[in-house]
């Protein structure tokens, strides 16, 4: 059996537990505050970074370089890694991908890079597929062809509590049409062919929330489905939208997720969302 590692970035928002149990290597992007740098998950926890972000400090990322990336793939090659299977943010949000993809070409192990066209657990959970399929003897191929099969399927929906992040930080694609709305009008958002885009304007929170769940149900049908709720630093909302998801959509397995500082920077502190694709 062919020996495959898994490779991901600090936007999959992989519960950390998780990926250590599955073996998942995570590589960092590196988060500014002004001049201080700090590493994702490294050196800044979830909790410390949406602590900062609330009093008022600005954060920004930068992608790892392909350095960090090669650092990474050669150590699994030593460990006797046969393939690597590395799964990252949306090449439209972030240069992950092309370092990624540069790093591959100084290794001698076959690197294979997916861009998962996502954020968030829209990549955690490819990388989840990817580790379980490899632990059960599945070959490069297959894998692949099933991670391709997901990417395909994959829906997020996700509610900011304001565009401001998105917009300061570059990251507001289609949704720039949402900017200027109405006070305490909060938009609805999806991850479209790897851009943010603008779903629709709910008035108040409660029914942005509601309004999530119901579209959910609409696109989930009555297949079961393998759903990831993501929140910046909003765990009572996180765990509520959850339960409303339990009882209308049939559920196969079900993450909870806190947005890491590399995702939190772009979506800012209250952001609720489901990522979730047929089991």
């Amino acid at each position: 059996m062919a020996d495959i590692r898994v490779v991901t970035d600090s936007g999959a928002d992989i519960p950390k537990d998780l990926a250590q149990e599955l073996g998942i290597r995570v590589v960092p992007l590196t988060i500014h505050f002004g001049d201080e740098e700090r590493r994702d998950g490294v050196d800044l926890t979830p909790e410390e970074f949406f602590r900062r972000l609330r009093s008022g400090q600005l954060s920004r990322t930068t992608q790892p370089s392909p350095a960090d990336f090669e650092k990474v793939y050669r150590a699994l090659a030593e460990e006797g890694a046969d393939a690597i299977i590395s799964c990252h943010l949306s090449a439209e949000m972030s240069g992950t991908v092309q370092s990624a993809t540069l790093a591959s070409q100084m290794v001698d192990v076959p690197v294979h890079v997916v861009d998962t066209r996502s954020a968030s657990m829209g990549i955690g959970m490819v990388a989840i597929e990817a580790a379980r399929l490899a632990r059960q003897g599945a070959g490069v191929d297959d894998i692949l062809a099933r991670l391709r099969g997901i990417i395909a399927q994959q829906r997020v929906l996700f509610m900011v509590d304001t565009l401001e992040y998105l917009q300061r930080n570059g990251r507001i694609g289609k949704a720039q049409a949402f900017l200027g709305g109405l006070l305490n009008v909060k938009p609805l958002l999806t991850i479209d062919d790897g851009v943010v885009a603008p779903l629709e304007r709910a008035r108040g929170h409660a029914k942005a929330v509601s309004r999530i769940v119901e579209r959910m149900v609409e696109l989930a049908g009555d297949k079961p489905q393998r759903v990831a709720v993501v929140h910046g630093d909003a765990p009572a909302e996180a765990a509520s939208l959850a339960e409303q998801i339990r009882a209308r959509v049939q559920v196969a397995e079900m993450f909870i997720a806190m947005l890491g500082p590399t995702i939190g920077t772009h979506a800012g502190p209250g952001t609720l969302g489901v990522v979730f694709y047929p089991a």
